[in-house]
């Protein structure tokens, strides 16, 4: 998937979107994506015992809390289908977030917290991963859910090729230890694991809707039946998709009665339609040049954003000219990130300074950096590499392929390349055209990507370790490989973080890509809106769940 196809992964995620599946896309920083131990010791992802759980569940919600009404929300395409493992869509992923549930989930801080389970610890010196279930957990249909789903769901992803079964390869075995606990037999430790289970394409489904059935095919993924905090109600083509509380939900809310989501492909009027007060919130967001505009308003807030979603040109490091790393170190030296952050972006999100995401503190090695523009040392390494200015003034020319969405960007970069006397074309494309020349064929000198960086930092393996799915501009380092499964093997953060600093140096010192530009917004939010998954609520819940908003009618004017 592509910058401009999903998941907004967690947008939404923007929100992903949020979610991209590390493909071109956005999402953020785990706090416990690691276990801090491996020998029969409980990770507890959880602030409060069941029983205050339960108590809680039954007083009335915290004052100033209004309950009922409808929230409505504008999204750009209407669901295909809504089965949540099988196949990545878009749009059903809004939804799927509020009608299912995980077994953990990711927040909108990019912590990994608890949802179907309570708790979970690690045995067998990491090789065996326990899940403890919440219990009176009930679906939609009035079933009791049990470990019986979990097993039959994993089992289903794995032997059917759904979304999320690469990631899950190295889990060898699920088994039901009682109707509350399921274990994860791995084929060696796995500390990226966490963080897949609490990602996309792992929701739990109901066995006893599925089972003996054709996953693919069964009326369920039009009409889905979830745990989740809302129940699927109907879907207008074209229109709308509607959803209604679901009284019997195990966690906090929610507290409007329905959710409606409105079909707005045009992001101008889903715009124009959130601020006409047609909708209550809008999956696309604000467009840049309105922010300043909406700041200044008291109707509404604008949250910063961010997101463990890096934007970069790659190499083609197997033949072409930029197998010359002088070549690469040049473009490094060569482009302004800061000029590209403010004409292209509009300054909303973060220049791209190191070469992991910010977000992931515990990684970062803060000595790794992108240097600043020099112009004559790109120059002198353009020379140091052989070649000679022609009598335009150019070293030589070069091409940079893309898929839609990148004009403004290759303007600017076209423009700060001639500075060092390279002459850059824009090849811009379709995006199955790009697919078959860049990903497939990898016939290309240059390309940018973008993608999301998680949900745990070992994701970067899927695009710098030898063979890796997104490795497009195919980098290949024993030294990288190396480092990159010893951080994902290792069983301690502080153990990880050693190995991860050291893929960073190796990054700089290799440059199979530069990195520009760190996703980002200042989203905004009506001021009667409140606990949007976005602000108040984003501890609490993934970024388009939206079982804790509630409308304060005082404020709706």
């Amino acid at each position: 998937m592509r910058f401009n196809k999903f998941l907004a992964v967690l947008l939404s995620l923007i929100m992903v979107a949020t979610f991209a599946i590390g493909c071109k896309k956005p999402a953020e920083e785990n706090k416990n994506d690691a276990p801090k131990t491996t020998e029969d010791t409980t990770e507890q992802n959880t602030d409060e015992s069941k029983d205050d759980k339960d108590a809680a569940k039954d007083e009335k919600p915290a004052d100033g809390i209004q309950e009922g009404g409808t929230f409505v929300i504008s999204m750009a395409r209407e669901p295909g289908q809504y089965n949540p493992c099988a196949t990545a869509d878009d749009a059903a992923y809004q939804i799927i977030q509020n009608v299912f549930n995980k077994l953990l989930k990711i927040n909108g801080n990019n912590e990994i917290i608890p949802d179907l389970a309570e708790s979970y610890e690690y045995k067998d010196d990491g090789k065996t991963l326990i899940f403890h279930l919440r219990e009176n957990v009930k679906w939609h249909d009035g079933v009791d859910f049990s470990a019986d789903d979990v097993k039959w769901t994993f089992d289903k992803i794995m032997s059917e090729k759904g979304f999320a079964s690469n990631s899950l390869s190295d889990v060898k075995e699920v088994n039901v230890i009682d109707n509350n606990t399921v274990e994860f037999k791995l084929e060696e430790p796995n500390a990226g694991l966490l963080g897949y289970i609490a990602w996309v394409g792992t929701y739990i489904m109901p066995k006893h809707i599925y089972d003996g059935t054709d996953w693919l095919e069964n009326p369920a993924n039009q009409s889905p039946i979830g745990t989740g905090p809302f129940k699927f109600v109907e879907q207008v083509e074209g229109e709308s998709v509607t959803l209604e509380k679901n009284p019997d939900f195990f966690g906090k809310g929610p507290y409007v009665d329905k959710l409606v989501y409105r079909i707005i492909p045009d992001g101008n009027t889903q715009y124009q339609a959130w601020l006409n007060n047609e909708t209550d919130h809008s999956m696309a967001g604000a467009p840049a040049e309105e922010l300043p505009k909406l700041e200044q308003d008291e109707k509404f807030r604008l949250v910063p954003k961010t997101w463990p979603n890096k934007s970069y040109i790659c190499f083609n490091m197997e033949s072409g000219k930029f197998t010359d790393p002088k070549l690469r170190e040049a473009i490094l030296y060569g482009i302004d990130r800061e000029d590209i952050f403010k004409k292209v972006y509009k300054s909303q999100g973060a220049i791209s300074n190191y070469f992991i995401p910010p977000e992931y503190k515990w990684a970062l090695n803060e000595d790794v950096k992108s240097p600043d523009r020099d112009v004559e040392k790109a120059m002198k390494l353009i020379e140091e590499a052989g070649y000679t200015k022609d009598a335009d003034g150019y070293y030589f020319e070069t091409t940079i392929d893309t898929f839609p969405g990148w004009d403004d960007f290759c303007v600017v970069l076209a423009d700060q390349l001639k500075e060092i006397g390279i002459k850059l074309t824009h090849n811009g494309m379709d995006d199955p055209t790009y697919d078959e020349k860049v990903l497939e064929k990898k016939d290309f000198e240059l390309t940018v990507l973008g993608g999301y960086q998680g949900p745990d930092i070992a994701s970067m393996g899927s695009r710098f370790q030898t063979g890796g799915p997104m490795n497009y501009g195919n980098y290949s380092s024993e030294e990288m490989d190396k480092e990159l499964n010893a951080g994902n093997t290792a069983t301690t953060l502080e153990d990880r973080a050693v190995h991860y600093k050291r893929v960073q140096e190796i990054l700089r010192e290799d440059l199979p890509v530069v990195f520009f530009w760190d996703r980002g917004t200042q989203y905004p939010i009506k001021n009667y809106v409140k606990g949007s998954p976005a602000d108040e609520a984003r501890e609490e819940v993934s970024e388009s769940e939206f079982s804790q908003v509630w409308i304060d009618e005082s404020l709706k004017k």
